[in-house]
């Protein structure tokens, strides 16, 4: 099946995705994946139209205002939605499982009353979670986690990789790209030279994907010598982290980039040198595959499910060595064999995971719920 093609027989299906304000990018093209190759599947207009405060909208004026759908398959595209399952009830339902933070924040019981509010608002989105017909991890490690902690019957729990679009593969425009890192460097220090090169992270600046590391990394690599710059696409740095930087020497040196739109993002992954993804836990991490897509080395930590994504295709560290980080950006920098070995690596492995096959995987777990 050709990258754009639909699967056919599946009809009178309601996916149910993040709501538009969110901006979660990752979130927000899983669920467009399938929607664009599935025939007979639906999105509700609420999630586009919705707006004001996150939590309201989420957890209140999102699920009132779906109660008016009345699909014969309901689709929760991210697990940390599941609490709309309520305005549902009796309709078969699929969940897709990205990660099990939800239930993490929950077992680390923070103090508090915002942390009480959070985990009085995490605890009713898990039993919902808990109560679908059906679910899909996007990992292997997602699903050992969903039948760990939570318990969910292998039978009725599925592994469903993500894909990469055809985008990610083509060609880019040289210009649009050369523009794209001139900025980052003029926004940065300088023009630099032949020598300097540019990390990227693409994602959000949760706690767990531990940016503080990537920033000791470029201050180590700065010291070694090597002009390095780090770009921060999707996120946004707490006073904190920025204070963090700062104290690294390396302030300068750090830009953030805020949210692009996929043809900007696209122009980012062929600007970059490298792409950093150091988190402590991961789902999986899609960022991953397309950079190995667009052509980019990839180099991330050993946790959760980012060895399913990254493969052998990159290179692995444990986040929580001292050095390691810093020490591998440093090979895929510097070493021409090395990036040109990743490169092609990636490339194929990238390869091997397309939209098509996740949305083929989906429609048939539809038909198997009454779709």
């Amino acid at each position: 099946m050709s990258e754009g093609g639909a699967v056919a027989g599946t009809r009178a299906v309601l996916l149910v995705p993040d709501l538009a304000l969110e901006r979660w990018p990752s979130m927000d093209r899983y669920a467009a994946a399938l929607a664009r190759r599935i025939p007979g599947v639906t999105v509700p207009d609420e999630a586009l139209t919705l707006s004001g405060g996150r939590y309201l909208a989420r957890y209140v004026r999102y699920p009132r205002a779906l109660r008016r759908h009345r699909p014969r398959v309901v689709h929760i595209a991210d697990h940390s939605y599941a609490h709309c399952l309520r305005s549902f009830r009796g309709v078969p339902s699929l969940v897709t499982l990205h990660d099990l933070q939800p239930v993490r924040e929950l077992a680390a019981r923070r103090r508090g009353p915002r942390a009480a509010l959070r985990a009085l608002v995490l605890s009713r989105v898990v039993d919902w979670l808990a109560r679908a017909d059906r679910w899909c991890a996007i990992s292997a490690f997602t699903a050992g986690e969903a039948r760990a902690l939570l318990g969910l019957p292998e039978d009725r729990l599925s592994v469903v990789h993500c894909g990469v679009d055809e985008a990610f593969f083509a060609p880019a425009d040289a210009a649009r790209v050369a523009a794209a890192r001139a900025s980052w460097l003029a926004r940065t220090g300088g023009a630099g030279s032949a020598s300097t090169r540019v990390v990227l992270h693409v994602g959000s600046c949760a706690p767990r994907k531990n940016l503080a590391a990537a920033v000791a990394a470029l201050a180590e690599l700065r010291r070694g010598g090597l002009d390095a710059r780090f770009v921060q696409v999707g996120g946004r740095f707490s006073d904190a982290r920025w204070r963090g930087a700062a104290a690294t020497g390396a302030r300068a040196a750090v830009l953030q980039a805020g949210h692009l739109a996929e043809p900007d993002l696209l122009d980012a992954y062929h600007a970059a040198d490298a792409l950093v993804i150091p988190s402590t836990y991961e789902g999986f991490g899609l960022p991953a595959l397309e950079a190995q897509a667009a052509g980019l080395p990839v180099v991330a930590s050993r946790a959760g499910g980012l060895p399913e994504a990254v493969g052998d295709a990159g290179l692995l560290v444990d986040p929580a060595e001292p050095g390691a980080l810093g020490e591998a950006l440093a090979r895929v920098l510097t070493d021409a064999p090395l990036r040109a070995t990743l490169v092609a690596g990636g490339r194929r492995r990238a390869r091997r995971f397309s939209w098509d096959a996740t949305a083929a995987a989906v429609a048939r777990l539809y038909a198997e719920l009454g779709a």
